[in-house]
């Protein structure tokens, strides 16, 4: 207990790393390790979403002919601050789990598990968004490159113009600030 993993989910974080740090590192997305550990026999909790969506999910490893051990913990839908932690976590314990997937959305999964961490007993958190959505098709996770950057975000600007135009509009603003702030870190280190 006590570990944490944070997984290079853009194509353009990764570009920039690359840039900045002379690394190589690619990007490997919340669709694409959803895709990857859903179908392995581990004992699987999805947090957030609906029944409907676990369904869908088993369906799919089914027709695979794959083995699914996956639940559900339902949490209301209040702001991040008004869960009861300790109650989704004791539901979460109980079915002893060894991935725990939260999709929720961003940024609303990364401070629930933040929050919810200190209370779980075993298995890794994975905040997935809207991955589960992609694995069942409702998504499309376009492969894409154009010079290593991916557009999987493209898709989901005209199926919820609203919701992405904003959140992808303040990740774009930021990325010049977030780049000359890690550049200038890289400097220092090298000093």
């Amino acid at each position: 207990m006590g570990a944490n993993i944070n997984t290079c989910d853009g194509s353009s974080i990764s570009k920039m790393a690359n840039s900045i740090y002379g690394t190589n590192y690619s990007a490997f997305n919340g669709p694409e390790l959803f895709e990857y550990y859903i179908e392995l026999p581990y004992k699987h909790v999805l947090v957030g979403n609906t029944q409907k969506k676990v369904d869908q999910i088993k369906a799919k490893v089914t027709e695979k002919g794959l083995e699914l051990d996956l639940q559900h913990v339902d949490v209301p839908f209040v702001p991040v601050e008004e869960f009861d932690y300790s109650v989704i976590a004791k539901q979460i314990n109980e079915l002893k789990p060894d991935i725990v997937w939260v999709s929720l959305g961003a940024p609303k999964q990364e401070t629930f598990i933040s929050n919810i961490f200190p209370y779980i007993e075993q298995g890794v958190l994975f905040g997935i968004g809207a991955a589960s959505n992609f694995y069942t098709g409702d998504l499309h996770n376009n492969k894409k490159e154009i010079g290593g950057l991916r557009f999987i975000w493209l898709e989901r600007i005209f199926k919820e113009p609203k919701k992405q135009l904003n959140r992808v509009g303040k990740f774009m603003l930021l990325m010049p600030k977030m780049y000359f702030e890690e550049k200038q870190k890289a400097k220092a280190l090298k000093k």
